[in-house]
């Protein structure tokens, strides 16, 4: 009883120590279990905490700067645009950090809005391969998505769209000229396979563990605007495993990697 009664939110590293196996045993390590649950909730909390900080101090900091300059004294109406152009990027970057991060406290919480209807996968997939070629077309990369079959899954098709769209930018986004891009969906048993392949730079195995996991960068020297905010993947996650599916991926530096979404099929 002490010894919890000493365990506070600053410190939840100790522990009660009962080294019998009777009730009181069992009652301390059960005690010991909440706990170390406890300790580790509140440092997913603390580190989200600070790399939310860190991640928004950035663009902010940018935007204080360029403001300032501008307004040090006259400048011809070029540089003025210019500026604007700077803290207009830098605001959308602010912008779209913010609600990923609203979602995700959504989520935490359990307070999200679902819409749950029968979504056709193979549709899906076709619908978004126009918006994605015009994409790899812009950057020199080739795309290619075949005839996805019809596959019905239950579903927000929103948020699955969302889950789709991440996966196709990073692909995008991380693959040189003039490499290519692709999107598939097959059967298994009674799950449906979204592949998203790609020819870029990939990912070391001793990062691959941990790319799903919030505010985690491959290359932490990557400049903020182009390596994103470190919250897709984990938004991923969260809309697959939410419809009741996984998301694994399988990759190697410099040959590229595939990211496979796993959903489970509408019943006939």
């Amino acid at each position: 009883a002490q010894t919890a009664q000493e365990i506070e939110e600053s410190d939840l590293s100790r522990r009660i120590s009962v080294n019998t196996k009777d009730e009181l045993g069992r009652l301390a390590a059960t005690l010991n279990a909440m706990i170390g649950r406890l300790e580790k909730a509140f440092q997913r909390q603390k580190q989200f905490t600070s790399d939310a900080s860190h991640e928004l101090r950035t663009p902010l900091a940018v935007i204080e700067a360029e403001s300032t300059l501008a307004l040090h004294k006259d400048r011809p109406s070029s540089d003025y645009r210019q500026s604007l152009e700077i803290i207009s990027q830098e605001s959308k970057q602010m912008s779209s950090l913010v609600d990923q991060l609203l979602n995700l406290a959504r989520a935490d919480a359990g307070k999200e809005q679902w819409n749950f209807t029968e979504v056709n996968l193979g549709m899906l997939i076709t619908n978004l391969s126009t918006d994605v070629e015009v994409l790899c077309q812009e950057k020199g990369l080739s795309f290619q998505s075949g005839q996805p079959q019809d596959l019905v899954v239950k579903g927000d098709e929103a948020r699955l769209r969302e889950l789709f769209m991440n996966l196709l930018d990073n692909a995008i986004r991380y693959t040189p000229a003039p490499g290519s891009v692709s999107a598939s969906l097959r059967r298994e048993g009674q799950m449906a396979v979204v592949a998203i392949m790609d020819t870029g730079i990939g990912i070391p195995a001793e990062d691959i563990p941990f790319i799903f996991e919030r505010f985690y960068r491959v290359d932490k020297s990557r400049p903020h605007a182009e390596g994103g905010s470190g919250l897709g993947l984990a938004i991923c996650r969260h809309i697959a495993e939410a419809h009741g599916g996984k998301i694994e991926v399988e990759s190697q530096v410099g040959a590229g990697s595939t990211f496979y979404v796993w959903l489970p099929m509408q019943s006939d």
